[in-house]
């Protein structure tokens, strides 16, 4: 910590900023608390209690161009560490009327907007900082997003890991959007073998989405999904399993006067795996020896983003899951498990140079 904060003093001291150059250094503060009751094959129940703090110093080096260097930490309240991990934020961003791409650290918002099938929604806790490079575009009647994650080099003790995707959607009315989502994860490398093979999984899916405001409703919607998986990131499976899976994933939600968002999802599988999807969905269970082919599960949740003030926002979800048919230890007599979470972030900044 004590290098962190003399490299970052040493930049600040030698900004002499030039010609068209601002400088400034921008923080955002988060605190989560997020809380799973799941007592299933699938998944089991796991408390994220603490904070994270992303500070970086951000030079504008001209109008379309941006450049940030600083530190990204996480502290988990009860831990003795200070803050583990701390990471580094060094990025370069380029940004025109429609069109933003980013090489180096990045930040996805809602897991780049990937469905949960494909993408836990706990990544956006446990995952909020990411190293690669991300695209992004948005127009009048389409927006897209492409993306490349390392997460682990090639040595000889492992292989490299790093997972990729997009997210693309056309809006050829007002109310409806057609949507394609893709997401890989790729063990592998060419230097080192680390003993085992070339595994990868991927899961995609295409879909179509249907909203509009409805009265005292609020804003009403539906979307549909179908998804298939490809692969698995095991590299010795046990024999027999299928490598392709499938699925059709169903959301629909109403907002009474935009107070919260009233949500059910239903969901219908087969032989499913997307390695960081939520396992709720796979058929693959948290011991890779569970395997259950045909799956069914459904939730029902309220759900509140909002701005409190001045940038900060407030996420607070309530869900009741109901995972096949297994018995519940939260609600005794039932198959309904429970999960919140609360996540509130507040950003603020200073401008050194204008």
């Amino acid at each position: 910590m004590r290098r962190l904060a003399l490299l970052l003093l040493a930049v600040c001291w030698g900004a002499m900023p030039v010609a068209a150059q601002r400088l400034a250094w921008r923080t955002t503060a988060t605190l989560y608390a997020d809380n799973t009751e799941f007592f299933t094959p699938y998944r089991v129940g796991e408390t994220l209690l603490g904070g994270q703090l992303a500070t970086a110093l951000e030079f504008r080096t001209g109008r379309r161009t941006t450049f940030s260097a600083g530190v990204w930490a996480d502290h988990r309240f009860g831990d003795t560490e200070f803050a583990d991990p701390i990471k580094p934020i060094i990025q370069f961003r380029y940004r025109g009327r429609t069109s933003t791409a980013i090489i180096g650290s990045f930040f996805p918002e809602r897991r780049h907007g990937h469905l949960e099938p494909l993408e836990v929604t706990t990544l956006e806790i446990t995952r909020p900082i990411e190293y690669g490079g991300q695209w992004t575009e948005r127009r009048r009647h389409w927006d897209a997003e492409v993306y490349l994650d390392w997460q682990a080099l090639n040595t000889e003790e492992q292989r490299e890991v790093f997972d990729y995707g997009f997210v693309a959607r056309v809006r050829p009315v007002r109310v409806l959007s057609l949507e394609a989502q893709l997401h890989g994860l790729h063990h592998g490398g060419q230097l080192f073998s680390a003993g085992v093979p070339v595994t990868n999984n991927t899961a995609y899916g295409l879909g179509a989405t249907v909203a509009d405001r409805l009265g005292k409703l609020g804003r009403t919607s539906l979307s549909v999904f179908r998804l298939w998986s490809h692969g698995n990131i095991d590299p010795n499976p046990p024999a027999g399993r299928p490598d392709d899976g499938r699925g059709w994933y169903l959301r629909g939600g109403v907002t009474p006067k935009g107070w919260f968002e009233l949500f059910g999802i239903w969901w219908q599988g087969r032989d499913y795996l997307a390695q960081e999807g939520d396992n709720n969905y796979n058929s693959v269970g948290a011991d890779t020896a569970f395997y259950r082919s045909k799956r069914k599960y459904w939730e029902i949740g309220l759900l509140r983003r909002a701005e409190i003030e001045n940038g900060v926002t407030l996420d607070a979800e309530f869900r009741v899951h109901r995972i096949d048919d297994e018995e519940s230890v939260a609600f005794l007599g039932t198959s309904l498990e429970y999960s919140y979470r609360l996540v509130v972030r507040a950003p603020f900044g200073l401008i050194l140079v204008r």
